[in-house]
């Protein structure tokens, strides 16, 4: 009983996460079950070649680098082929490709050591989970930033980091709680930097100016939306969301272009002494309700891939 907790709790507790914060409405169901199975394949195909002892070199395992390119190798494969096109698609899914591959892990490892107690086992169970999903996040993540490099360079590039930091934790001996702790943060710090660098790229490349904002909403209205960079933007992430949500994301945009044009003509009459009507007001705040709606529609990590859009509030 011990080892099927320990085993399916980190992995359970993650779909609980992604369901709060997606409903997937950005991620697609048949791609995260995909990436789920390869990480369980490839750990149980792993496992026995690492119980062979042949993948080893002057008394060091290099398992840790074939986990990471098989594991990474299918985010790779995806990203080049489209179907991954933003920062945190790459997170989520190569988060469910590690979650696969530690699940197996986790189940061969604590049935092997029976005697471990439960909060070893628990410990350990998320600290190996913590490790393969950070790792081929991070895989997947530097692949998607570094892909306007050469091929050979991004894929050389990406593996580095998260190989050399899956060896370092395999060889630190230290107390499992300390482990554990050590290991989410530091993930979670990589993650935190990486969207922040790869939102900021693209808030500085689309133009923000009141000029771009109505010439912009003007496009929408028309259905033109490659006339600027954030129609550009928004045509990138049709493909990646369903119909109906990518619809409700369009009418956000929209509404909240609608809005932000409105509050900063508000601003400057309100120079003037003009102050809007009760009929105005209402209108105005129907609006604020409705942007509101949408956005919970959207989703949380929807909202993520809109950030560099919708950076700054309306209300």
């Amino acid at each position: 009983m011990i080892v099927v907790v320990a085993s399916i709790l980190p992995i359970a507790l993650y779909l609980l996460v992604l369901k709060l914060l997606d409903s997937f409405a950005l991620i697609h169901p048949g791609i995260f079950l995909e990436c789920l199975v390869w990480g369980a394949v490839c750990g149980l195909g792993l496992y026995f070649i690492g119980k062979s002892g042949v993948l080893e070199l002057y008394g060091i395992s290099l398992m840790p680098l074939l986990e990471e390119l098989l594991k990474g190798g299918l985010l790779i494969y995806m990203i080049r082929g489209k179907r991954i096109r933003f920062l945190a698609e790459t997170i989520i899914y190569g988060a469910a490709t590690g979650g696969g591959f530690a699940l197996t892990e986790n189940i061969f490892y604590l049935a092997f050591n029976p005697d471990m107690t439960v909060d070893t086992a628990i410990f350990r169970g998320f600290d190996c989970a913590f490790l393969h999903i950070g790792c081929t996040a991070l895989v997947a993540a530097l692949f998607l930033l570094l892909s306007n490099r050469n091929p050979f360079v991004s894929v050389l590039l990406s593996f580095v980091p998260p190989v050399i930091l899956h060896f370092l934790h395999n060889g630190i001996d230290i107390p499992p709680t300390i482990k554990l702790a050590f290991t989410a943060l530091l993930f979670f710090f990589i993650f935190v930097g990486m969207f922040n660098l790869g939102e900021k790229k693209i808030y500085n490349w689309i133009d923000h100016s009141i000029s771009t904002d109505i010439q912009t909403l003007s496009s929408i209205k028309k259905g033109n939306f490659s006339s600027t960079k954030t129609g550009m933007y928004l045509l990138s992430m049709k493909e990646q969301f369903k119909p109906e949500v990518f619809f409700d994301v369009i009418n956000y945009v929209e509404l909240y272009l609608e809005l932000k044009i409105e509050k900063q003509s508000r601003m400057l009459l309100s120079q003037t002494g003009f102050k809007p009507d009760d009929v105005s007001e209402e209108i105005y705040q129907s609006k604020r309700r409705e942007l509101l709606s949408l956005k919970s529609l959207i989703g949380k990590t929807g909202f993520i891939v809109l950030r560099p859009i919708v950076q700054e509030e309306v209300f």
